[in-house]
């Protein structure tokens, strides 16, 4: 049996054992109060286990996938793994799932990491808590097709820990064999900022409880609830959206409104480590090539009912958000990504948002057009801020806020996404883009949204429905966490964007102190949303350099 160490900032798969970092020690660093995390795969397992189908194979209607879905995931079990480094470590399990195909990349457009393998193969993106198993491969229900598993790890360290190397070893037994893994930890004396960068991921917990299999609202479902949210906060999320707004109308063009859904969500929420809400949107398209934006789901937002509507709605809120303090971590938005079609009316209805309730910020996914004025935080994305930034910038001038966001696009133009069948740098760069351009939020319609008949671990790309717009996704863009046998089960892309994350505190907080420092830092691996350095070594490398600077 052997093994190889490979670095967290690139995928692993069950197919192989082969990859630029692959090394024989563990070698880390990590800021105080940081984690450093790294892959360990090992060849030449077998299983005596198979896990059972998690969905009937009448969801899957490509062959590919449908001949993959037949097949378990076969575990290896008595497994240990324990090492002498002084500190806590976590272990985690890597899960192989399907990317089945390289959805809206076509053969002759292929690129280099665009994408990075050729579908259909399995990816190790998928993170399950460590509980003395490995899965190897996926069989035929009887024997692994492949040798391979392998375990992820991360080491926290402490906020007052001492800075220096620490050497270690990891130990690993495998049924009759036993490695020893030499592990060296260089602990800066840089303390991993707090977080100012403000990120929003949608979350479906109806989807959550359908998955589970548990009632929404009961207390199985609120533990299971708890615990996804324990895991976006790990990703360093901080806002959610938030809805559950009753409307009862009462008479003619005359309303009612309970909120008490939605304080009761965001009053746990609060005490769950979120800081900021976005509001249930004011609007919603009545078709992508409509001008017509409709309110409380059926009225024209132009009417003298949609007037009507609004002119109760707006101050109600406003008086629950007032109520309870909460006017200043609450944003709103107005209708989702305006185009053309409809960017006139949508920024009429801004403005009358803006006259009826002028303290609710607005906030909304966009792409460039004929929009100026209308919000105070812009969210373009990362591909039209690119191509539009000087105009983008001007917005900054009236003291708007300006975020980017990605979603199924772009998938062009070798722009970086968060994709399962990109490199995973390109979700680690994610934000050394905000900093670099001083965007001060991310957005992304899906940490957890998996959607109808999806079996996230086998099918990827899934059939979407928006408005009147039906469409498949690309691989990953439905979810960042995974629903495990026991509760949300973490991503290599998700570990990814936390570590994005904390990399873009570490470089505003370098920049106070050295602006042109940290410019040079982040210049040499990334220059723009799609220029990338996808060498990991060098990824690396600067990395190590950052948090020497920072440590000075």
């Amino acid at each position: 049996m052997r093994y190889i160490v490979v670095d967290s900032a690139e995928f692993t798969y069950p197919d192989q054992m082969c990859y630029p970092t692959a090394a024989s020690t563990v070698t880390l660093d990590a800021p105080r109060g940081g984690m450093a995390t790294f892959q360990i795969l090992f060849d030449g397992l077998t299983a005596d286990h198979v896990k059972e189908n998690w969905l009937p194979e009448s969801i899957y209607n490509d062959p590919v996938v449908l001949e993959q879905a037949k097949t378990g995931f076969p575990r290896m079990g008595g497994v240990t793994v324990s090492t002498d480094l002084p500190l806590p470590v976590e272990w985690y399990t890597l899960v192989p799932v399907t990317v089945e195909r390289n959805h809206g990349l076509e053969p002759e457009n292929f690129k280099p990491h665009f994408p990075e393998r050729v579908a259909p193969y399995r990816v190790y993106d998928c993170f399950r808590p460590f509980d003395g198993t490995l899965d190897v491969g996926v069989g035929d229900g009887r024997k692994p097709d492949t040798a391979i598993g392998g375990l992820y790890g991360a080491v926290c360290a402490p906020a007052d820990a001492d800075p220096g190397e620490y050497k270690a070893s990891i130990t690993v037994v495998i049924g009759e064999n036993t490695l020893t893994i030499p592990m060296t930890l260089t602990i800066y004396k840089a303390v991993l900022p707090e977080e100012s960068l403000t990120i929003i991921q949608g979350y479906n917990a109806g989807a959550v409880a359908r998955y589970h299999g548990v009632e929404y609202g009961s207390a199985e479902f609120y533990a299971l609830d708890a615990a996804y949210i324990k895991a976006l906060r790990r990703m360093r999320q901080n806002m959610m959206y938030t809805g559950g707004v009753k409307v009862t109308e009462v008479g003619e063009n005359r309303y009612e409104f309970d909120f008490s859904a939605m304080e009761a969500t965001m009053r746990r929420q609060f005490a769950q480590g979120m800081k900021y809400f976005n509001g249930p949107s004011v609007g919603w398209r009545q078709s992508w090539s409509a001008s017509t934006i409709l309110v409380n789901g059926k009225i024209p937002s132009m009417s003298y009912e949609g007037y009507c509507y609004l002119t109760q709605y707006l101050p109600a809120l406003h008086d629950m958000l007032e109520r309870n303090g909460w006017l200043d971590k609450f944003v709103m938005g107005i209708a989702d990504e305006p185009n053309d079609a409809n960017c006139t009316e949508f920024r009429a209805l801004c403005g009358l948002v803006r006259k009826i309730v002028p303290d609710i910020r607005l906030i909304d996914a966009m792409s460039y057009g004929n929009l100026h004025g209308a919000l105070d935080i812009w969210v373009p994305l990362n591909a039209e801020y690119d191509r539009h930034q000087k105009e983008m910038e001007t917005l900054r001038q009236s003291g708007d806020e300006i975020w980017h966001y990605v979603c199924c696009g772009p998938r062009y133009g070798e722009y970086i996404n968060r994709f399962m069948d990109y490199p995973l740098l390109a979700t680690r760069y994610l934000f050394w883009g905000n900093y670099k351009y001083n965007l001060t939020g991310y957005l992304h319609w899906a940490a957890v949204h998996y959607q109808p008949g999806q079996d996230p671990f086998r099918l990827n790309c899934p059939e979407h429905h928006n408005t009147d717009s039906v469409c498949y996704l690309p691989s990953g863009d439905t979810h960042l966490l995974y629903p495990g046998e026991d509760g949300p089960w973490l991503s290599a892309r998700g570990e990814a964007q936390r570590e994005s994350a904390e990399e873009y505190e570490m470089l505003r907080t370098l920049a106070e102190k050295d602006k042109a420092k940290a410019d040079e830092l982040c210049g040499r691996v990334f220059r723009s949303f799609r220029d990338v350095e996808y060498d990991p070594a060098a990824f690396r490398s600067v990395r190590r350099e950052l948090l020497a600077a920072l440590s000075e």
